[in-house]
Order: structure tokens, then sequence, then C-alpha cells
């Protein structure tokens, strides 16, 4: 069961969605791509585990979240999946937890400590069984949170990124009127990332969108042209970069869950180390 709401009435510059999510997992493991958004996860299931690079695993609180990563995660979903998922704007998380923001953001860690009062809704959530009442419950939570003030700065940074990945960061700062050591400091503020690095992030996801938007195999050189890499060696190193695969590697793995797994691929077994 799936169910996905727009963002909550005057929250919608800080998040993009939210949802609620219950299904058997398609395999054990599931290595998570990195996206350009950030993330809340209320957990109403049995726990997560999330594995480092080195392949060792540690246990995921009920509430995490997941700022904007800069490689990827692999965790062991539990026997059933079911949860009460938040997607953040870039800038968007930091209004609620400036701390994660300008931070630890490319970790998953406990959202007790960053969100007040979030232990106490996952627990109350865990007793709700329909997917619409859980999303009234958290739509009510999010509203009742503080916020601080977004950085307009970092918020229009992220639009002209978002707007033109290959704009060069130096053209974004003189937009808006600032110096570039201004503009990445309060990028990293806001965010957590630099602005190149999101720009890379952002270009990695759509051409991961792209990858699946065919009915057949991908023609990988046109791929590359049309999302600003440079060619192909230039690809091949991002994927590793990102995934920690060659697109061909990817493709293969994805091809056998369709586009839905295209940023969360199913694995049988965790990494037992760093990927090259």
């Amino acid at each position: 069961m799936f169910e996905e709401r727009a963002a909550p009435s005057g929250l919608e510059a800080a998040i993009s969605r939210i949802w609620f999510l219950e299904m058997a997992p398609l395999r054990p493991f599931e290595k998570i791509l990195p996206m350009p958004f950030a993330h809340l996860i209320v957990n109403l299931s049995d726990p997560y585990r999330v594995y480092d690079r080195a392949g060792e695993a540690s246990i995921v609180p009920d509430s995490f979240v997941s700022g904007l990563q800069w490689g990827y995660l692999v965790i062991e979903s539990p026997a059933r999946i079911r949860h009460i998922g938040v997607e953040f704007s870039p800038t968007g998380l930091g209004t609620f937890a400036p701390d994660l923001a300008g931070g630890s953001s490319d970790r998953v860690q406990g959202a007790g400590g960053l969100l007040p009062g979030v232990e106490s809704f996952a627990a109350d959530a865990r007793d709700i069984d329909d997917g619409n009442e859980a999303l009234v419950a958290l739509d009510s939570y999010l509203r009742g949170l503080s916020r601080h003030p977004l950085d307009s700065v970092a918020a229009a940074a992220v639009a002209l990124i978002h707007s033109d990945t290959e704009r060069p960061i130096s053209v974004v700062a003189e937009q808006l009127s600032i110096s570039q050591d201004e503009l990445v400091e309060r990028f990293r503020r806001a965010t957590g990332s630099t602005p190149k690095r999101h720009a890379r992030i952002v270009r990695f996801h759509r051409f991961i969108d792209a990858v699946h938007a065919g009915a057949g195999p991908p023609d990988w050189a046109q791929l590359a042209v049309a999302a600003g890499y440079y060619d192909q060696p230039h690809v091949i190193r991002e994927f590793r970069a990102f995934s920690g695969w060659t697109p061909a590697q990817y493709y293969r793995l994805v091809a056998k869950h369709g586009a839905d797994a295209a940023h969360f691929v199913p694995l049988d077994q965790a990494p037992t180390q760093a990927s090259p």
C-alpha cells in the first residue's frame, strides 16, 4: 500500500511530499543512490540496518533523518516495510533542524535530537492502521514544529542549479550578487552540501531517471550528452563515485525490477567492502 500527498499547506518551500508505505521488500537489502533531497523516515515496523562502506552494520533508530547524501547507502529492510516518509527540499530540512544541515548531513542519524517530539509521534503512529490517517497525523506533526528562517540566497542558488546543472558556480554567485566564497558558505550552512557537489548529484539523479525513460536498452552516449556529461568516461567516473557500479552493471541489476527500483536498487546481500 502506498499513499502520497503534496507538502502540507504553508510548508511547500521546505517539503516536497509526504507518503505512507507498506509492502514486502523485493530483496533483503537495498542500495539507495544519492538524491538531491533530504528525508525523514518514521519506521512503524521492525528496525532497519544501515551498512557502511566496510560492510559493518548498525541498527537505525525508529525515526531517522538522511541529509543530502554524497554517496550510496546500503540498508537491510525489515521483513515487512511499514513507514511514513517526508521528502524535504535541499534547504528545507535546515529550517526544521539547522544543526543537521550545517553539520554532518551526509549520514543517517536518529531524528530524536533534531526534531522535537518525533519519538512520541513515532510511538503514537505505530497504533495507526490506516495510511490516510497516518498522513493526517504526520501533517499535523509537521505543522506544529517550529521553523527557522529559510536562507533565501541558498534557496535561490538551489533553483539556479536545478535549472541548469552545467551553470558554473562562479556564475551562480554573480547572478546572486555575492562572492563565490560567501555562496559556498551559505549553501553549506543551509543544506550541508556544497553547490558544486549538489549540481553533480542533481545531474546524476536526472541521468538515472533518463536511463529508464525509454522502452529499450539505453543509448549511453546520447544520454551522457543530454545530461551534460563530457563523454562516456565522465559518466563512468560519476557512476562509480555515486553508486559503486559501472552504468552497465547498474542497468543489469535494475532491469530485473523495473524503473521503480531506479534509485532504490534491490540486493540479495550487502556489500562486504567499499566498491571502487
